[in-house]
């Protein structure tokens, strides 16, 4: 409400739709400082949509200062306004909370985590896992996503099937974070191939960061917020998106190479360290002063 805002100094929306309007238009009722973060879809998609795209130009061009969840959210959006003063400050997560030591587990299981929707690109991922299983016997594949797309479920299960490795993949849904923290921790690698859907994007990826904190290698897609959620070659791999060949050998690559794995998964550690809550925010502080 405008009584609650009214008692801020400074407002900070995430996002042009909704919340960057409201946002901006209450900083002008309040003569208040606004601050804008991009996080992906729907920063881009407005301006895509020609009924929204004067005022989403607007509250960019209006904000004291535009942070930007990744470079490929920046890029797009300069380049569609014309800016040049959005600055990157990736998320972060809280290190303590998902940090867990690695698990040797007895079943050998890659791991996703994220929405059941196409964008994810499970259809890519399961399909490279079929490939991935012929030189890695026994490879097992568990997806955490709530199954709220009936129809992508559909898809996703008989591309499996006609894979042949439908009895080889768990879907699994309404877990709580501890039972999440687990499989995180007892996993081979995590992937998650997103894939851009017009403008429905991958803005930055967090279950990255969470993999990462529990020593798990990455492999994520190019042109993608996962640029910035992976330290590309160092704690995993990025593919073009919807390679599934590109994928497989990735997925082959980590896994099947106990010295690489080794290596990235320490580097894990310390890129999700790095992106902890306490180091993140002094980023938005020096924001904050500067207007």
């Amino acid at each position: 409400s405008l009584k609650y805002v009214s008692e801020c100094d400074i407002i900070h929306a995430l996002d042009i739709y909704p919340y960057g309007i409201i946002a901006w238009i209450s900083s002008f009722i309040l003569r208040k400082k606004f601050v804008l973060t991009l996080l992906g879809t729907y920063s881009l998609d407005p301006l895509h949509r020609s009924s929204m795209t004067w005022i989403s130009k607007m509250v960019c061009r209006r904000a004291n200062a535009i942070t930007a969840i990744s470079g490929f959210t920046k890029n797009e959006v300069e380049r569609i306004i014309g800016l040049s003063n959005i600055t990157v400050i990736n998320p972060g997560i809280d290190f303590n909370k998902f940090y867990n030591t690695h698990v040797q587990s007895p079943e050998n299981f890659i791991l996703s985590v994220g929405a059941l929707k196409p964008r994810k690109g499970y259809h890519i991922s399961i399909s490279a896992f079929a490939i991935a299983q012929k030189q890695i016997p026994g490879l097992k594949y568990k997806i955490i996503a709530d199954q709220d797309n009936p129809s992508y479920f559909e898809e996703l299960k008989k591309i499996a099937e006609k894979c042949g490795v439908l009895k080889d993949i768990e879907f699994i849904q309404k877990i709580s974070d501890e039972e999440l923290k687990d499989f995180y921790s007892k996993a081979r690698l995590f992937i998650l191939t997103s894939i851009n859907d017009d403008w429905s994007v991958e803005g930055f990826g967090i279950v990255f960061l969470e993999a990462a904190a529990a020593g798990l290698p990455t492999i994520g897609t190019l042109k993608t917020g996962i640029e910035d959620a992976i330290d590309s070659e160092k704690n995993g791999l990025l593919v073009q998106q919807g390679s599934i060949n590109e994928t497989a050998e990735a997925i082959v690559k980590i896994a099947g190479d106990q010295v690489l794995w080794d290596s990235m998964s320490r580097n894990s550690y310390e890129w999700a360290k790095n992106h902890d809550w306490l180091v993140i925010i002094n980023k938005y502080l020096e924001i904050y002063k500067k207007i």
